[in-house]
């Protein structure tokens, strides 16, 4: 018998792509690590460090609560709109769902945005969700959110950047997009056409997972509302968020400014060009409510707060969560999924 060559990654009993892989992640969170460096330092460099050292000391008390509790709000909004939006294809308790995606949000605090939209989709497999059928809940949810922002809020914050209200043409286009896509998925030819290409192609994942995405999109347009109408409230929340932030640091702009900036810059952070989003965030925030009018040392503190706040409660959560998986095996054993083409063929 003829022996094959073997890697050195395969001698070490490690396969070759896992280890390409591991060493292009690490690579990738290597760049990830210096670009944020880099706009921390850009940031601190914008700003007059001698200013911020009162405000750091001594913020007001009642805002920095309010702040927490519009926080926390923020987090179960998020939660609650996610939940009825998979009510449509797959019942599941409130209490669970809310626990999974609060421990997922956590984690996401760390991590860039799509590593945790996937921790929420592997322990959603707990409740005999399939992968597919959790990730097709968050790209609509993440749709949603996305359009409302270029929708409302993107055209507001440029027309109080620009003095002008002529900015109408880009929520048209959104409305005209989303319209568009939602005629097209109600044309059972055009659904055939997608599915016939997706067969082509090896990535048994998507077919799966677009049929499903269809299905909710056509067959559930009341959760598909309640999605939107929390999305909305939500974006309201995030506003109430900085605004008491702002607050605890002495800064009383109007709400509007805030509203439109925080959601504005809510894009910014699911870029992935830096660690979990830090330093994107806040040099968005001074940079834009700097431009407003706001002292920008302020606004830097204030979105301190906010990102000290989110890490400190993601760590008592997650510690939580593992003290309480230890003692139950609550992350053992996933369950498991559903054929993919079964599921497939009856939401085609």
């Amino acid at each position: 018998m003829v022996s094959t060559p073997r890697t050195v990654g395969q001698e070490a009993g490690v396969s070759g792509p896992p280890v390409l892989l591991t060493r292009r992640r690490w690579l990738i969170r290597g760049v990830q690590l210096l670009v944020t460096i880099g706009i921390v330092a850009w940031l601190l460099g914008q700003l007059n460090l001698q200013a911020l050292q009162g405000r750091v000391v001594v913020p007001a008390v009642l805002p920095l609560l309010g702040m927490v509790g519009t926080a926390w709000l923020f987090v179960l909004l998020g939660g609650i709109k996610f939940w009825v939006l998979h009510q449509g294809l797959t019942p599941v308790r409130f209490a669970s769902f809310i626990t999974h995606f609060v421990v997922a949000t956590a984690f996401g605090a760390f991590t860039p945005a799509s590593l945790g939209d996937f921790s929420l989709a592997a322990l959603l497999r707990r409740e005999q969700i399939p992968v597919h059928e959790s990730m097709a809940v968050m790209v609509v949810d993440r749709v949603v959110t996305l359009s409302m922002y270029a929708m409302i809020f993107l055209p507001l914050m440029f027309g109080l950047l620009l003095h002008t209200a002529h900015l109408w043409w880009v929520s048209v286009s959104v409305m005209v997009m989303v319209a568009l896509l939602l005629v097209l998925n109600r044309v059972g030819a055009v659904r055939q056409l997608v599915q016939r290409v997706l067969e082509h192609l090896s990535l048994p994942f998507l077919p799966a997972f677009l049929a499903t995405t269809s299905a909710l999109l056509r067959q559930h347009p009341w959760h598909l509302l309640g999605n939107v109408g929390l999305t909305f409230v939500r974006c309201l929340v995030s506003g109430l968020v900085v605004q008491c932030a702002l607050w605890a640091v002495g800064e009383y702009p109007p709400f509007l400014p805030v509203l439109s900036t925080t959601n504005t810059i809510a894009i910014l952070n699911l870029l992935p060009v830096s660690l979990a989003g830090f330093g994107v965030y806040e040099s968005g925030g001074v940079t834009l409510l700097g431009l407003l009018g706001l002292q920008r040392e302020h606004v830097f503190v204030a979105l301190v707060y906010q990102r000290v706040y989110v890490l400190l409660s993601s760590c008592v959560i997650l510690a939580f969560a593992y003290l309480y998986a230890g003692k139950t095996g609550w992350l053992r054993g996933h369950a498991g999924t559903p054929n993919h083409d079964s599921t497939r063929a009856s939401l085609l």
